[in-house]
């Protein structure tokens, strides 16, 4: 269950990853590089907090210092798997293989292809390390 629970959460990330890529791309016309750390980061943050209060909610912190401490473990994991699958997919696929990061599906909205299968890439690694690193029982719940 705690798994489908994770899916779940990082459905939502990929909502704020995608959606926040759509704009700052098309809205605000940043590089998709740019675009992609930015996006990337809020839904690690997004993330980490669904996670934190649903997910692994038997496993909460007792103090604001912990609370900070698995936030950055949560942070520096999520990210450095977000670094070099998703990121590194995205530059793999749009500037190395010249793959569009968005193709039209509809006059209003496009899905960016690259960066979903780099999203899509990383979850189970995530989920694992979040698992056992940043959530793990014996260092945050006293268990």
């Amino acid at each position: 269950m705690r798994f489908v629970k994770f899916g779940i959460v990082g459905g939502s990330g990929v909502v704020v990853n995608a959606g926040l890529f759509y704009l700052f791309t098309t809205g605000a016309a940043f590089d998709h590089k740019v675009a992609s750390v930015i996006a990337i980061e809020c839904a690690i943050i997004n993330n980490f907090l669904w996670n934190y209060f649903w997910t692994w909610k038997d496993r909460k912190t007792e103090s604001k210092r912990s609370f900070a401490y698995m936030l950055m473990k949560f942070n520096l994991s999520s990210g450095l798997i977000a670094f070099v699958v998703n990121f590194g997919l995205l530059v793999l696929l749009t500037d190395l293989l010249h793959v569009n990061y968005h193709f039209p599906i509809s006059q209003v909205s496009n899905v960016f292809i690259s960066n979903l299968i780099g999203i899509g890439c990383g979850t189970l690694a995530n989920f694992f390390l979040s698992h056992y690193l940043v959530f793990s029982k014996s260092k945050n719940s006293g268990e």
